[in-house]
């Protein structure tokens, strides 16, 4: 089992373009041969691929630099070099990429076999075959192969989730989601014996949804106290959050003044996070004195308008109708938005000088190519992604950066994509 790793700095280099050669050709019978030297290969380049494999990101950890294989040089015979072998670097879905030098946000994966160029390969070098003229029919100079990009990026992983249980610690929310869902966190009377977000699938009747379990909260964690700022992160995907309340041992003493000191700390990290769809949860019902937190507890909710409900993760009181609360919330988060990143991480970008170019690969999208295939109907193209539902992932994209799918690039302008021709590999 993996040690689970959220966020990770490596150094990515693209491979060195090869030389153009300088060459003559000799043979036999053929005393002046003109000039044959080929051009150098261009050199690999470093990609990111987001998969459905991979939870966490301490494999890459591992491997602090990468550095993709340089091209060939060109030979004699007007031979040109090999191009060097592009590098591919598997992280989780729901990673984002950071130049760790500016904070410009390069990309955020989002769906399974979505790749993004980090780091180009240098572009071979042009052999003499190419400089000859008329002028001057024996040139004897080539290029040498460009070097690659370098860069620092910063990888940040944010799981993605339907539902975060979010809470101060020991209130609860392993115990539930071990009850609810088919993980099997480790449950302790002691606080902070969850040390990393832990997923796990939730079945209620006919539908299906993800739970994240965040680690305790504690009242600071928004500037860095405890274990907050390290995992705070991981809510911000989330559709709905259950905010656990422990109404037998509350952490402040006080119920409320727990729920607040929660509430106080998500305005403090991301406003985007207080704004979303929430369900108080009180827990522990099964201990006398924690009902009679919650009648008082209740009441104050009900006043100040906010859902709760009290539930005993032991007894399984008020489990069913907490999933049904949850379902309901689900629904009307489907029909009102598809996801998309938070205005925080939007404001994050900056200008860039050259466009980014992502790769797509699913059996999906090679077979839509195949029946509609955009440089004949682009339009019709679009359409079929549109209702298919997959364009809503290209949101967090730039608009004119460069997709790749299969053998196809394009542009994507912020609503479709716009037909720009054929990769090298095309034949």
């Amino acid at each position: 089992m993996s040690v689970f790793v959220d966020q990770a700095l490596v150094e990515v280099r693209g491979g060195r373009g090869g030389d153009g050669a300088v060459h003559f050709r000799r043979e036999k019978y053929v005393p002046k041969g003109g000039p044959d030297g080929g051009d150098g290969g261009d050199g690999g380049s470093v990609f990111l691929r987001a998969t459905a494999r991979k939870k966490t990101l301490y494999d890459v950890t591992l491997q602090p630099l990468y550095q993709a294989p340089h091209g060939e040089p060109g030979r004699g015979k007007k031979q040109h070099g090999a191009k060097g072998k592009d590098i591919i670097i598997e992280v989780p879905v729901g990673t984002q990429v950071f130049d760790a030098e500016t904070g410009e946000l390069l990309a955020d994966l989002v769906v399974d076999g979505m790749e993004v160029l980090v780091a180009r390969g240098g572009r071979g070098g042009r052999g003499n075959a190419s400089f000859a003229t008329a002028t001057n029919r024996a040139p004897r100079f080539a290029l040498r192969g460009e070097e690659g990009e370098r860069r620092k990026i910063r990888l940040e992983l944010k799981l993605i989730a339907d539902v975060g249980l979010a809470g101060l610690p020991n209130a609860g929310k392993s115990t539930l989601l071990s009850v609810v869902s088919d993980a099997k966190p480790r449950i302790a009377p002691y606080p902070f014996s969850t040390v990393h977000p832990i997923l796990g699938v939730v079945q209620h009747k006919d539908v299906q949804f993800v739970v994240v379990d965040i680690p305790g909260i504690i009242e600071g964690a928004s500037q860095g106290a405890g274990l907050g700022l390290e995992f705070l992160r991981h809510v911000e995907r989330v559709k709905v959050i259950l905010c656990l309340v422990d109404m037998a041992f509350p952490c402040s003493g006080d119920p409320w003044r727990d729920f607040q000191i929660l509430r106080q700390e998500f305005a403090h990290y991301s406003p985007a996070i207080l704004a979303k769809p929430f369900i108080v949860v009180g827990t522990k019902l099964d201990l006398p004195e924690a009902q009679e937190n919650w009648k008082l507890f209740a009441q104050r909710l009900s006043q100040e308008g906010i859902e709760g409900i009290g539930i005993s993760a032991v007894t399984h009181f008020g489990i069913p109708e907490l999933l049904d609360a949850v379902v309901e919330r689900l629904k009307a988060f489907e029909e009102k938005e598809d996801f998309v990143p938070s205005p925080q991480e939007s404001e994050r970008k900056v200008g860039s000088s050259s466009p980014r170019v992502y790769r797509f690969t699913s059996q999906f999208l090679e077979r839509l190519l195949k029946e509609y295939p955009p440089e004949k109907n682009g339009e019709a193209f679009n359409r079929k992604l549109e209702e298919s539902g997959f364009l809503r992932y290209l949101k967090v994209v730039s608009p004119q950066s460069i997709v790749e799918i299969g053998p196809y690039r394009f542009i994507w302008t912020g609503k479709d994509f716009a037909f720009l021709g054929w990769t090298e590999e095309h034949s």
